[in-house]
């Protein structure tokens, strides 16, 4: 078969985001804990009110606040990730080379506060600030995974005036309502010499197309031809670009909760946590100059002039910067938490939290310019948190905490990715509170977080499907690489928390 030339414009690859990271040591994009004396039972004492940090698991729990008081928290986060690369390839099924990622996930210092004041026996209130939601994961710049994800990071904070009412000597409601800031960001490398060539292929297949010879026969020719350029361009860094992508926004949620005192040493809570929807709004930077004068170069010599000026002016004509949103709803979640006090010394304590994950179905970035969305299936599905502790008060000082639990993950085999690589993980805790005076108080709590390796395997382009349902790269309807990631993720934590109490 004889090929005929490249007679149309080229469109090329770009972008796809997933919000959030492995680095948040919970479920999804959770941060784990937002109270060092609930982390030292595992997140199982939600009903314990032990301190004003109450106020994040349930607004009703702040009426056994006694006075006014605060609470500082400290949480540091203490990774140990781990990839190994099980042949992520390239559109065209070239290995893209690389190495494992490095230390993808850093060490990260979290704060939160809290504050209640008691008007009368029957009315407190209080407020929160805390971090709900947030990760950070940057792989090398080099990694085999490149063209699906170099950098996320998820910022948040929320601010949560509250409020509980006793009712009677058995029930008291709550509520509040939250500011939620977030910000996010996205890097990752655009292979721009595979699209180029993909684009080539569909032009010249579609040229050299003949009666009677099936499509992906006049495909396979022309992809024979042009194997030795293929070769060279396909996930060569010297043809590849990248795109930089940063928004936030600010917006608005509540929370309720309900404490029934079945007896003074006996309660059992409901709680509601509402979800935010967020419309980020930011930018998205393309480094694309040298890769397209890289490739006009080496185009006009392998091919012929002026096919290489074509690509790099549709290239450069394609991917301009412009401004790009992004619509995102942090889930909702529902808890069950009971506290009992067995003796004086000893209580034990339980939470069951329900999180509605599967309002993450996908991610679509919306750019200003004449770019299609970029979208990135998700899939996600709801999870459930079961928690359970103990505490033991060993002196008058010092009160022992320990805790399990085992936290569900929204993803799996079929649809974790390298900004995701989450799997079901277990809960080890510990943790001590420590009175230096009837004023001043700290606890400090250390949690083991492990979970079972985890694949990944995912084919990044942009969940486009041909007529009979199967995952095709379209690069007129997609801005997405069209790279496959392969790999096996071990990843553990350390939790560490410091809390500050002082009664006024």
């Amino acid at each position: 078969m004889t090929l005929k030339p490249m007679t149309a414009a080229v469109r090329l690859v770009g972008l796809s985001l997933a919000l959030s990271a492995h680095g948040a040591w919970a479920s999804g994009y959770h941060f784990g804990s937002q109270s060092a004396s609930a982390q030292g039972s595992a997140n199982a004492g939600s009903a314990e009110a032990a301190d004003p940090s109450t106020l994040f698991y349930n607004p009703a729990n702040i009426i056994h606040i006694k006075g006014t008081q605060a609470s500082g928290v400290l949480n540091v986060v203490l990774p140990n990730p781990g990839y190994s690369d099980e042949g992520s390839v390239t559109l065209f099924g070239l290995r893209t080379g690389g190495n494992n990622g490095g230390d993808f996930a850093e060490p990260t210092v979290v704060p939160h506060a809290y504050l209640t004041h008691q008007f009368s026996d029957t009315v407190t209130a209080g407020i929160g600030m805390f971090v709900p939601f947030g990760s950070r994961t940057k792989y090398d710049e080099g990694w085999t995974g490149r063209y699906n994800i170099i950098e996320t990071e998820l910022k948040t904070i929320a601010i949560n005036p509250a409020f509980a009412w006793r009712v009677n000597d058995k029930f008291t409601i709550g509520g509040g309502v939250s500011a939620q800031y977030i910000h996010g960001k996205l890097a990752k490398a655009a292979d721009f010499g595979s699209g180029a060539l993909n684009g080539v292929v569909d032009l010249l297949t579609l040229a050299n197309a003949k009666p009677g010879v099936p499509t992906e026969v006049v495909r396979q020719t022309v992809v024979n031809s042009l194997a030795g350029v293929i070769k060279e361009v396909s996930g060569n860094p010297t043809y590849s670009g990248g795109v930089d992508v940063e928004g936030s926004d600010i917006s608005y949620g509540f929370n309720l909760g309900l404490l029934w005192d079945i007896d003074p040493g006996f309660r059992l809570g409901l709680a509601y946590r509402s979800k935010v929807r967020h419309t980020l709004e930011g930018t998205a930077e393309w480094d694309v100059a040298n890769a397209a004068n890289n490739l006009k170069t080496y185009l006009n010599g392998a091919l012929g002039p002026g096919l290489g000026d074509l690509v790099a002016n549709n290239l450069t004509a394609a991917y301009t910067n412009s401004d790009a949103s992004l619509a995102v709803e942090t889930p909702e979640s529902y808890s069950l938490q009971a506290f009992k006090q067995i003796t004086d010394s000893v209580a034990l304590m339980g939470d069951i939290t329900r999180t509605r994950h599967s309002r993450l179905k996908e991610l679509r970035i919306d750019f200003a310019n004449s770019l299609p969305d970029s979208v990135t299936p998700e899939h996600w599905k709801d999870t459930t948190r079961y928690s359970i502790g103990a505490t033991w008060r060993y002196s008058s000082a010092l009160l022992l905490r320990g805790g399990y639990a085992y936290d569900e993950s929204p993803v799996n085999a079929e649809n974790r990715t390298p900004s995701i690589p989450d799997n079901d993980r277990s809960w080890f805790s510990i943790g001590a509170n420590w009175a230096y005076s009837p004023a001043l108080s700290l606890d400090v709590a250390d949690s083991d977080i492990y979970r079972p390796e985890g694949n990944v395997d995912m084919y990044e382009n942009g969940g486009v499907t041909n007529a009979s349902g199967s995952s095709v790269c379209d690069r007129t309807r997609n801005t997405s690489s069209c790279a496959t990631v392969r790999g096996r993720y071990n990843l553990s934590s350390s939790l560490l928390g410091m809390q500050l109490n002082y009664r006024f």
